[in-house]
């Protein structure tokens, strides 16, 4: 389509079809080395309170013109900043899936999304599953995480990564965009790898791609490094901090934390991301 931005009429349109609602392509005719960013989203069940229409409430639809928006940008620097003469977008909103919702460990959520998406026959193995979670007691979950062992896009030819983040968690305790950049942040661990972050920084963290820039007495957080750019205590930047691995001396770029007194998160993505997801396309997703 002309215009690469996706709007909520056309993401509600195309719930549940077939095609993709989201193609950006930039494969040249005769390209001999393409790739592509493919993701799927589905919401999981929602509270009654909240009014969703076809399964799909605003935080869902928003995170879904979030995540889209921010594959355009990696196609676009793989690009530029690899030999790949073409990377296809491809984002498909799907119909929302039913799970039994309990305090259940990310784990057994995600076991129990791949179940799901087997009864579908949704498995692809060069696919992103982003599960969009509502769950906001859930501390095990926390904001949310990546299916081990299928982790990343690529992987397992048969699995593809499915991956969640707990929009109602964010909702309930931070913001709309803390909800943003989660989903944007656990889409982007499917495309990340211990060895292609070693290329970029001096660390195999993928957190660390993230940067935390500071403006006046405001830090400003990327996508990666949302619930991870703070001190490790409940408050510290987000509500729920992140329980992964995290270096702030590690980060593309963290100019620190003290005397900052408001934390804005911005879904613009880290120079660190750029160049990592650039390389794993190149790496592990290009075809011939």
């Amino acid at each position: 389509m002309d215009d690469p931005r996706l709007s909520r009429r056309q993401l509600l349109a195309g719930v549940g079809s077939v095609a993709s609602v989201a193609t950006v392509s930039g494969l040249a005719a005769g390209a001999r080395q393409t790739a592509t960013l493919h993701v799927r989203i589905y919401p999981g069940p929602t509270p009654e309170n909240v009014r969703t229409v076809r399964g799909w409430s605003w935080a869902h639809l928003e995170s879904a013109i979030a995540v889209s928006r921010a594959l355009d940008t990696l196609a676009r620097e793989a690009e530029r900043r690899t030999a790949l003469e073409g990377v296809d977008v491809r984002l498909e909103p799907a119909s929302p899936v039913s799970l039994e919702v309990g305090r259940d460990a990310q784990e057994t959520i995600l076991d129990a999304f791949r179940e799901r998406l087997r009864e579908r026959n949704a498995i692809t193995g060069e696919c992103c599953h982003l599960l969009l979670w509502w769950d906001p007691l859930n501390y095990d979950l926390g904001y949310g995480g990546v299916r081990w062992p299928n982790s990343h896009v690529g992987k397992d030819a048969d699995e593809g990564s499915q991956t969640v983040a707990n929009v109602g968690a964010t909702e309930a305790w931070d913001s709309r965009a803390v909800t943003r950049n989660m989903a944007i942040h656990e889409t982007l661990h499917t495309f990340l790898a211990p060895d292609v972050v070693d290329d970029v920084i001096d660390s195999r963290c993928d957190h660390d791609l993230g940067s935390a820039t500071r403006v006046g007495e405001t830090l400003r957080i990327s996508p990666i490094a949302t619930a991870y750019a703070g001190p490790d205590r409940i408050g510290g930047g987000t509500q729920f901090h992140g329980t992964g691995c995290y270096d702030h001396d590690s980060f593309y770029r963290h100019d620190g934390y003290d005397g900052v007194n408001r934390w804005e998160y911005t879904t613009t993505l880290s120079e660190g991301v750029r160049e990592g997801v650039a390389r794993y396309l190149e790496r592990y997703l290009a075809t011939d």
